[in-house]
């Protein structure tokens, strides 16, 4: 599904379609390429094997790091994050990785992430029925 997605992007990319009027139609396709990373990332922590472990454990300490979100990251101390109000803590529903963290990602790829994906890709067809196809290559 990544490679798909990629292929399509670099289509669109190279024949110019992310132009005028479409270039609203280009930020969908972005955010969807986004949200099929998370899907595959999300997917690769069910496992719950050695590898998922550590994909989850290096993935939300990222998360923490990042500035605005996580405690770790620029500007949390002055926003008064700690480690039991960052954007770590809620991925993970705690502060260490446990079964609420497989939950947690159960939910995402399952239920969040599709809804997600499904309401874009509404968007992203009607957009292109609305401004018409940009030709072939």
């Amino acid at each position: 599904m990544v490679i798909t997605v990629m292929v399509h992007m670099y289509r669109v990319f190279m024949t110019g379609s992310y132009k005028a009027p479409r270039e609203f139609n280009w930020l969908i396709g972005v955010g969807l390429l986004v949200l099929t990373l998370l899907l595959s990332f999300t997917g690769y922590l069910l496992t719950w094997d050695q590898l998922g472990m550590w994909a989850i454990t290096v993935g939300t300490n990222m998360a923490g790091a990042t500035p605005l979100l996580g405690h770790e990251g620029p500007f949390g101390e002055q926003l008064g994050m700690t480690a039991h109000n960052d954007v770590r803590f809620a991925l993970l529903g705690g502060s260490s990785v446990g079964a609420n963290a497989l939950l947690r990602a159960y939910v995402w790829h399952c239920i969040a992430i599709p809804l997600f994906v499904a309401l874009l890709i509404g968007v992203h067809l009607w957009r292109v029925r609305k401004d018409g196809f940009s030709g072939s290559l």
